[in-house]
């Protein structure tokens, strides 16, 4: 697979090591953009102020992934124990819900995709039990 973003270096510190799957995200935020257009277009309900909303959504996005990254690699330094690679988790948990934004996307462009959401669903459910803490289980 074409890498989007090569590990080492910056890419490890800014993803947590998460590198593999933050080019599943790239890749899945560029169908969801496609998938979303096609379907503004075909309900004819195109907006440039929803496009830009969706757009600065994100990148915010991005950013929360850097958040959650730099808390992985600050907690240790001023002694913060935290049980697991939360950019990691928390990047998987994305990618759960841009793949739900483009099966939405697909449904009401006319494609079936009842089936696919079954798996999607059981995929979240798992990653976001890895993700609680003991405490929260």
């Amino acid at each position: 697979m074409l890498g989007l973003v090569k590990g080492g270096g910056i890419m490890d510190i800014l993803f947590s090591g998460g590198v593999p799957i933050i080019n599943w995200w790239f890749i899945l935020v560029g169908a969801d953009l496609i998938t979303g257009y096609a379907k503004a277009l075909k309900m004819h309900s195109w907006k440039s102020a929803v496009n830009l909303k969706g757009l600065v959504i994100k990148l915010a996005t991005l950013c929360t992934i850097v958040v959650a990254s730099a808390l992985d690699h600050v907690a240790p330094i001023v002694g913060v124990i935290i049980p697991i690679n939360l950019g990691l988790i928390y990047t998987a948990i994305l990618i759960a819900y841009e793949g739900g934004s483009i099966l939405e996307n697909a449904h009401d462009l006319g494609i079936n995709v009842k089936w696919l959401m079954k798996y999607l669903d059981v995929f979240t459910e798992q990653v976001e039990e890895k993700g609680k803490s003991n405490d929260e289980k």
